[in-house]
């Protein structure tokens, strides 16, 4: 892993960790990134955000439905039974504000991103990068739920 991925990698689990404690108000506890595309997360509710700058890539979101609708309901201050239509919006804003984070960080260290607004995706699918790219995946729990938050860069 070269130098940059690391900083990036780093910075993208510390962003993790604070929007989801100061905005989703629920501690995630890391567990240990893997790199390569060996292991998928199992998830049906995936946001992005793309970003360009020193690097060009993607932060990945990925989480379940269920954990989606928990993470809404404590962005939204309502149970997670009665979110519906709200959680797409939820999630977007979620990875947003990760790469958002991220972005700032690594200008903050000589690195200046710009990033794209969010997109997000429900269903079930495997998504592939058919551009050269290194990939480090970072997984999360949060409460009994697993999430993850992906690092993917461009290879220049």
């Amino acid at each position: 892993m070269h130098s940059v991925q690391k900083k990036a990698l780093d910075l993208l689990i510390e962003s993790a960790l604070e929007v989801f404690e100061m905005m989703v108000m629920r501690p995630l506890e890391p567990g240990t990134p893997v790199e390569g595309e060996s292991v998928r997360p199992k998830s049906n509710v995936v946001g992005t955000v793309s970003f360009a700058g020193s690097e060009s890539g993607v932060v990945v979101f990925y989480s379940t439905t269920e954990a989606a609708k928990v993470i809404a309901g404590s962005l939204l201050g309502m149970p997670p039974a009665e979110v519906n239509g709200e959680m797409p919006d939820a999630i977007g804003e979620i990875t947003n504000m990760i790469a958002g984070a991220l972005r700032t960080k690594m200008t903050d260290s000589g690195h200046p991103w710009a990033i794209s607004i969010p997109t997000v995706s429900i269903g079930d699918f495997y998504t592939k990068y058919v551009s050269d790219v290194r990939r480090v995946l970072c997984p999360f729990k949060m409460d009994e739920h697993d999430i993850s938050v992906e690092l993917i860069l461009m290879n220049n």
